[in-house]
């Protein structure tokens, strides 16, 4: 019950921070000229501010690391030792995941750099330094050892952590193509995620995960259809990284689990974000187009395509990413036959969604009408 109260009291933090801070960001965006225009393949229709992922990120940041901070503190409190009794040994051990958190918040904190810069230069930002920094933030994750650890070699393991965060983080920069869908994903995607943490006792990764929660909700009020402001790439950037890297931090085995099953539920979990980046990337190159120009040929689109409105789009892809979540989370405790149902049924749903998104009409019936 303290572990709840705790939660609940950080969420509140990180969620009234969020709110408070994205108007006065919405206001300097305005000011500083940093405006997302409508054109040929934005779904807008006026110029919007795109510097919401400012507030997402110091919102989250201020929690996080306050939260660190005095947390060893909190801990020798009177009323802190009686209400959250259950907890203060764990809150004074906060030292021992120093190194982690301090490698995931500065890696963050580079991807949010390089998002501001592109934001604000524009076309004027080479493509080449918006990679380099991407780099920069997952070496600096896989230098302090957060990392995958189920393949055989430590350095496969590097090689998959760098290619599962950097393709992370440029996944939600992707999707962030519709009012409230990255943001959104992201707060779902990371609900799920809470669940399992939860479930496995796992409290520092939980706290870090409804401040994310929170501060994305408070993002969300401004953002969601109709948006008044974006999250630009600083926000895109910062929630793609931060999915990326808190997936490495979590346990998905328990005593219970059988096989390698449960490695398998972030790529679940994130499917949405996964789908539309492999779908968006074979086009573009089918097309001979540069996969880092945008188009309006998302997941998101194909369904306004199709008759959804936007804010049916967003809510639809919502309920894609909740319900690989549910079968996502089962994989923890898992027997081998209950794993394989699960992947087989994801499977189907990708199959499912697909032949919806990408099945043609045929203009003209096959033949007269019986």
């Amino acid at each position: 019950m303290d572990s709840a109260l705790l939660a609940g009291l950080v969420m509140s933090v990180a969620l009234g921070l969020s709110i408070a801070l994205v108007p006065p960001v919405r206001v300097l965006a305005r000011r500083w000229g940093v405006m997302d225009e409508p054109g040929e393949r934005k779904v807008h229709a006026v110029a919007m501010p795109r510097l919401g992922g400012l507030g997402v990120f110091a919102a989250f940041n201020a929690v996080v690391v306050a939260g660190f901070a005095l947390a060893p503190r909190l801990a020798e409190l009177p009323w802190v030792r009686t209400h959250f009794e259950g907890i203060v040994t764990q809150l004074q051990e906060a030292h021992r995941v120093e190194a982690k958190l301090l490698a995931v918040v500065s890696g963050a904190a580079v991807a949010f750099g390089v998002g501001l810069l592109d934001d604000i230069l524009g076309t004027r930002f080479p493509v080449w330094a918006k990679a380099l920094g991407q780099v920069l933030a997952t070496l600096l994750l896989i230098a302090a050892g957060v990392q995958t650890s189920f393949m055989p070699y430590e350095w496969m393991n590097a090689v998959v952590t760098f290619l599962w965060v950097v393709g992370m983080t440029n996944a939600f920069n992707l999707l962030d193509n519709m009012d409230g869908l990255a943001a959104g994903v992201a707060c779902v995607a990371s609900g799920v995620l809470l669940l399992n943490a939860w479930a496995l006792g796992e409290v520092f990764i939980s706290l870090i995960l409804v401040a994310f929660i929170g501060s994305l909700l408070g993002f969300l009020v401004f953002n969601f259809q109709p948006a008044s402001i974006f999250l630009g790439d600083c926000g895109s950037l910062f929630i793609g990284y931060l999915m990326g890297s808190l997936t490495l931090l979590e346990r998905y085995v328990s005593h219970a689990s059988s096989g390698f099953f449960p490695v398998l539920m972030p790529v679940l979990v994130l499917a949405v974000p996964l789908m539309d980046t492999v779908t968006v990337v074979v086009i573009r190159l089918r097309e001979r187009r540069p996969i880092y120009v945008g188009d309006s040929r998302h997941l998101s689109h194909r369904l306004v395509s199709l008759g959804f409105s936007q804010r049916a789009a967003v809510l639809f892809l919502y309920l894609v990413t909740f319900c690989f979540g549910l079968g996502a989370a089962s994989l923890t405790d898992a027997t081998p036959l209950q794993a394989y149902m699960i992947l087989l049924q994801s499977v189907g749903f990708v199959a499912l969604l697909f032949v919806l998104l990408f099945f043609e009409r045929r203009r003209k019936p096959r033949g007269p009408a019986r």
